[in-house]
């Protein structure tokens, strides 16, 4: 969709009409439609057939508490509650199920901190304890079930008593369990857990626990815990072996594993091991296994199994862009090349179907890209390009090929840089800069992210800063172009389901004047990535109604992001910022803030972000709202 409401809103009409046309065509008048697993119309997906239960046996069921805020905890874990409208099979059937729930109607008294609580099943008025196996229950119709749960005091921990097998002491307050703390049973089962990923941490693979006894007090309302943890031998990384490769080098695998021989043991080197080796792009799974004992050195063995992708793949789609329209493109990739993991893809398409002038207005591009991962240990990556394009925007024409070559760290899980040395000729139409380009560059950058989900962010920031040195051969003009971002997201309730999101962003181009900077390497501000409410690249200098850039740009945004559901999410946000004819973002040009609303339809593969927004400050002859669709969050 573009920003400009009467073009596109043919482009919906046509999108609309197809997909309709698509159901009506393909389905039979008692076909079902549905979208992301919900059904909008047509006939249920038939039940499925349950067999019939032999003997069933059919109950009403009563529960009852002196702890009414606890009634309905206990509903929710009570099989006898929960299934009392699918009968059990005989007499047997019923007594196993109360049976069963009263372990877990205990336990949840115990996850309450609940030791001095009790719990009575009768059925037709006998503790079911008492009943023999062949008493018919159901003589007359319905078994009578009624449950009975006194819940009792609340206890606390007493001192707990902690330490390893061989007498060292261990503070489980630092786990979880403190002295005086409401005695959750749950508590205790995560301070074990938590123990023993502590001591693996420290480099004891074999790390357990051989003792955990629960004592409950009922003259002092306390609960005793006993933990003992037994550590097991320090060790450190042995040789790794890869099982399951084929077409990629088993050597390969272990150099990107980066497991390092003879290092101490540590599950994150193994966790990041398996993330970095998935990130290859050419297996289906892969699991990392330790061997079940040491080596006579002290070492532990590492298993590789790996279940490899195909290498070769093709593809093509219609796609639908807010700067780009409606376009169609295909693919080829061969993600092992050479049996390293190297990627090479062939890739074209042709996009902007729906502008005004249809034989001139579309944009072509073919393009062939080869990155190999590895070139310098498993952190630094190797990325080279080429491309042809004929590029048509509000603010340009562009005809150009071109290519890249450069490289790619990892510095850490949250940190990458970026450095590439490109070269592109291009021509240019309908511009007040250089009618003919041919500009070697040096583009930098560095990448920090911590966000929990790239797509839909509820925690953590992102920051981005690049720099560009160029030189423009044609024309003998030498400029650098450099921008910065940076977005943070902060959830404002426990269920992270409201969200506080904030994003600035700012550029700047020195060294040249601003028409000698091709129009394409100038900064532009307007559209669904920017400034939301005036169409893609309006919001900053124009010649009449043709966007011709700047040498700055500035922006910032804030959003307020809610779920109403599983599925449906809302925002508000507020968008403001624009391009500017000088070196100094903010000066020589005119601000411009937009404001809106939007629907999110969140996906397993991200929010769709369905966005209306208006602008404050209205361009003469420009739509009076702008309407963006995405897949993802807006920043």
């Amino acid at each position: 969709m573009d920003d400009r409401w009467g073009r596109w809103s043919k482009i919906g009409t046509a999108i609309a009409f197809g997909a309709v046309a698509g159901v009506l065509l393909s389905a039979s008048p008692a076909s079902a439609f549905k979208l992301f697993g919900v059904q909008l119309w047509g006939k249920k997906d038939a039940e499925p057939v349950v067999e019939d239960v032999p003997d069933p046996v059919r109950y009403d069921v009563r529960l009852t508490t002196d702890d009414p805020e606890l009634k309905e905890t206990l509903e929710s874990v009570s099989l006898l509650v929960g299934g009392k409208d699918k009968p059990v099979s005989g007499s047997v059937g019923l007594l196993s199920r109360a049976r069963k729930d009263k372990r877990r109607l205990v336990a949840a008294l115990y996850s309450e901190a609940l030791y001095g609580g009790t719990v009575a099943i009768l059925i037709n008025g006998r503790p079911f304890e008492a009943i023999p196996i062949d008493t018919i229950l159901n003589r007359g119709g319905l078994a009578h079930v009624s449950i009975h749960v006194i819940a009792g005091p609340v206890f606390t921990f007493a001192p707990p008593d902690a330490a390893t097998t061989s007498g060292q002491p261990i503070d489980l307050a630092n786990y979880g369990v403190v002295a005086g703390s409401e005695a959750r049973s749950e508590l205790v089962v995560e301070a074990g857990r938590k123990l023993v990923s502590a001591w693996r941490d420290e480099g004891y693979p074999f790390a357990s626990i051989s003792e955990s006894t629960l004592t409950a007090d009922h003259d002092t309302d306390t609960l005793e815990v006993r933990i003992r943890l037994k550590p097991g031998p320090s060790a450190v990384f042995g040789a790794v072996s890869v099982v399951g490769a084929e077409k990629v080098d088993p050597q390969f695998i272990i150099q990107q594993a980066n497991i390092p021989l003879g290092g101490r043991f540590s599950p994150k080197v193994l966790a990041d091991a398996g993330i970095r080796l998935r990130g290859l792009g050419v297996f289906d799974s892969v699991i990392i296994e330790e061997a079940d004992h040491l080596e006579a050195d002290g070492s532990l063995p590492i298993t590789i199994t790996v279940s490899e992708r195909k290498s070769k793949t093709f593809g093509a789609g219609v796609t639908a862009a807010t700067t780009d329209g409606l376009g169609v493109e295909g693919f080829w990739t061969h993600r092992n090349l050479f049996g390293r993991a190297e990627n090479f893809r062939v890739e074209g398409g042709a996009t902007g179907i729906g502008r005004s002038n249809f034989s001139t207005g579309l944009d072509y591009y073919i393009a062939a890209t080869f990155n190999k991962p590895g070139v310098w240990g498993p952190m630094t990556s190797f990325r080279s390009s080429a491309k042809i394009e004929l590029l048509n925007t509000d603010a340009f024409q562009k005809q150009s090929v071109g290519g890249s070559v450069g490289l790619e760290h990892e510095f850490s899980e949250t940190t990458t840089g970026e450095i590439d040395l490109t070269y592109e000729y291009a021509r240019f139409d309908n511009t007040t800069g250089p009618g003919v380009a041919s500009i070697v560059s040096l583009p930098t950058q560095i990448v920090r992210d911590t966000r929990d989900n790239r797509l839909n962010p509820t925690s953590g920031y992102r920051w981005l800063m690049s720099g560009e040195p160029s030189y423009d051969l044609e024309n003998r003009n030498a400029f650098f172009k450099t921008y910065g971002t940076f977005s943070t997201y902060r959830a404002v309730n426990e269920a992270r389901t409201v969200v506080l999101a904030g994003r600035v962003a700012a550029g700047s181009i020195l060294g040249s004047s601003l028409d000698s900077i091709p129009a394409d390497r100038r900064f532009y501000a307007g559209g669904g990535g920017s400034v939301r409410g005036y169409a893609y690249q309006m919001a900053g200098p124009r010649d009449g109604d043709t966007p011709t850039g700047g040498l700055s740009y500035a922006e910032a945004s804030a959003e307020v992001r809610f779920n109403v559901t599983e599925r449906i999410g809302l925002a508000t946000f507020v968008d403001s910022g624009g391009a500017f004819e000088t070196a100094v973002p903010g000066q020589g040009g005119t601000w411009y803030t937009g404001i809106g609303a939007g629907v999110r339809y969140l996906t397993p593969v991200g929010p769709l972000r369905f966005d209306l927004a208006v602008p404050l400050d209205k361009i003469s002859g420009e739509p009076g709202f702008g309407f963006y669709l995405g897949l993802g969050q807006a920043f």
